[in-house]
């Protein structure tokens, strides 16, 4: 193998090493959702719920990361009262700040696209 492509493969690996971010821990969007968010490799499960002794709603969350994109499949689940699901498109904008940048089945109601989610704890 040249210099050239050695170089080459030495960037990647470096590049990749510099975007990997562990999602793992607690997650809000103020003031009122706490998310809760398990990261093994390039799989992302969470749990997420609106903030209360009785939520209102309550979802779930699998997929996956991909450099600084986020891909998630979330549904509603039994603990609140609302029975959505749908997709959800994050960008990794730092270590403790998540942007959403696109979703279906009304995840973050109207105003979505003004949605992020920021660390609670580091």
């Amino acid at each position: 193998m040249n210099m050239y492509c050695r170089l080459l493969v030495i960037a990647a690996i470096l590049t990749t090493t510099a975007l990997a971010v562990d999602l793992t821990g607690y997650w809000t969007v103020s003031p009122d959702v706490d998310i809760y968010i398990k990261q093994i490799d390039n799989d992302i499960w969470w749990y997420c719920e609106s903030v209360g002794v009785d939520p209102s709603w309550t979802s779930v969350a699998n997929g996956t990361v991909d450099g600084s994109t986020v891909n998630l499949r979330w549904v509603d689940v039994p603990k609140g009262d609302n029975n959505m699901d749908g997709t959800l498109t994050l960008n990794i904008t730092s270590d403790n700040e998540m942007q959403v940048i696109d979703q279906t089945g009304n995840w973050g109601g109207e105003d979505w696209k003004e949605i992020k989610i920021e660390r609670a704890e580091s």
